[in-house]
């Protein structure tokens, strides 16, 4: 008669799980990212290649994204890389520019490019997170050189992108649905909308800083994103049937949205409670309320001013990209309806000491912000508290070129990861910003990549700091210390 070894013996003797350790649901997503403009290079077809060469752009953009770091011809290489890191899951996102390079026309080769990409990805085991939107828009779609022949529609303040972007989102997933589970639509639409449309320093340049230019640039461009979003997201249901990871689930869709910790320098003053308030709704409320709740506030006292069925549960999870945390002044002499200043540094420059900001006293990383680890535990923990849904993390790094501090710093979040999971928040996975150094809006000395990449050794990679990912993605658990 055989001996049957009872199957807690066998869970004992092979699933032998360590006290001070937490260990993830299995299925936990590890990954890392990256997008198109930042990586694959060569791309001339949109407006953050015609920004890079305005004048105004100079004083901040270093070096022109070029051939970036080559992606387009080395994502095997690459993809093999993130294997190695026994990751599950990379994030990229699809050029639109070169899928469709002319209003109304599809580029096969293009598609038939990314469809490589994808089948990369999946041959390793790993699931495919796509990004269809990563900042860059076609010049059809926004042209910031006059000179060009080339007409455009105005980028996001005219609605007529609203259209053209869900029929680019119905065309990705038709071609890719069949291997793809996870869409993110358009990636941080707060930048775009601060960026873009009213600090004036990402394309298309638009400074709006009067209320009049906040109510009638501002609001409509982020409206506009906010529909695109929502209508896109329904057509991606529609369209997507194919269940390609086998859970049941044929297609998971939300955006990633950058979400700091706000701090208040002075707890005790009710303007200064009021004014993180204002910027938090103006900041993150208003884009995740609307697009789970159905509602808009303009004026930012906390109740809903535009209320539109579309947009209401057009979000499966919220994605967070989560790098630092902002303390916050109130400042009158900025218009109503924000009247308040989040404390910021950019690539170095304090924007805040003057206005009664605190001075950084801890780490501070290469990009020029406070390393602030703990605070992706709080922002987790606020989203929970607020929305009861799943999150997916789908950026967060170090802008360092030092091994061993971006090691600490990976095993210092995941932590805090865990210590949110443990208290009931809801987490589907961790992607890490970014698999390799690329080129981060101005300059490739930025560095936040997993592997380190040499611009003067023909793009070589070496593994800078990532195998503490690698050995916490393999073990699927993090120890307590």
């Amino acid at each position: 008669m055989k001996k049957v070894i009872p199957i807690f013996i066998f869970f004992f003797l092979f699933c032998e799980r360590k006290e001070g350790v937490y260990y993830f649901p299995d299925g936990f997503l590890w990954g890392a990212g990256g997008s198109a403009y930042q990586t694959e290079g060569g791309n001339f077809n949109n407006d953050w290649y015609q920004w890079e060469k305005k004048k105004f752009a100079q004083f901040y953009i270093k070096e022109p994204c070029g051939r970036a770091v080559n992606f387009y011809e080395l994502y095997e290489q690459d993809i093999e890389l993130a294997k190695a890191l026994n990751l599950n899951s990379l994030r990229f996102s699809v050029e639109w520019s070169r899928v469709e390079p002319v209003r109304g026309k599809w580029n096969d080769d293009e598609i038939d490019h990314y469809r490589k990409v994808i089948e990369a990805i999946k041959k390793r085991g790993m699931k495919p997170v796509l990004t269809l939107h990563h900042f860059t828009n076609p010049i059809w779609v926004l042209n910031l050189d006059k000179e060009k022949p080339v007409e455009d529609i105005g980028g996001w303040e005219n609605p007529e992108i609203i259209d053209e972007f869900v029929e680019y989102a119905e065309k990705v997933a038709q071609e890719f649905g069949k291997d793809v589970d996870i869409y993110l639509t358009i990636n941080e639409p707060i930048i775009i909308v601060l960026s873009g449309y009213m600090l004036g320093v990402f394309p298309p340049g638009k400074l709006n800083l009067s209320t009049d230019g906040i109510y009638g640039v501002v609001y409509k461009v982020f409206k506009n994103i906010i529909t695109a979003h929502a209508r896109a997201y329904r057509k991606i249901k529609e369209v997507d049937k194919y269940d390609a990871d086998g859970d049941g689930i044929p297609a998971m869709i939300s955006l990633p949205e950058t979400i700091p910790v706000w701090e208040s320098v002075n707890p005790e003053d009710i303007e200064n409670l009021n004014a993180i308030k204002r910027l938090k709704q103006f900041y993150t409320y208003n884009l995740l309320d609307s697009l789970i709740k159905g509602g808009f506030d303009e004026d930012l006292d906390g109740n809903p001013d535009d209320v539109r069925e579309e947009w209401k549960g057009t979000m499966d999870f919220i994605g967070l990209n989560y790098y630092n945390r902002w303390f916050v002044v109130p400042l009158p002499v900025l218009p109503p309806p924000i009247s308040a200043f989040p404390c910021s540094s950019f690539r170095g420059i304090d924007l805040g000491g003057f206005l009664g900001c605190p001075r950084i006293e801890g780490e501070i990383s290469d990009a020029g912000y406070e390393v602030y680890p703990e605070g992706i535990y709080r922002v987790l923990k606020e989203l929970h508290e607020r929305y009861r849904m799943p999150i997916l993390i789908t950026e967060n790094g170090i802008a360092t070129d030092d091994a061993e501090k971006r090691r600490g710093f990976i095993r210092r979040s995941v932590r805090h990861v865990a210590k949110a999971m443990k208290e009931g928040v809801d987490i589907k996975g961790y992607i890490y910003w970014s698999l390799t150094d690329n080129w981060e809006w101005g300059s490739f000395d930025i560095r936040f990549g997993l592997y380190r990449v040499d611009y003067n050794k023909n793009l070589e990679r070496s593994l800078n700091g990532g195998d503490a990912l690698g050995k916490i993605a393999e073990c699927n658990c993090i120890d307590d210390e």
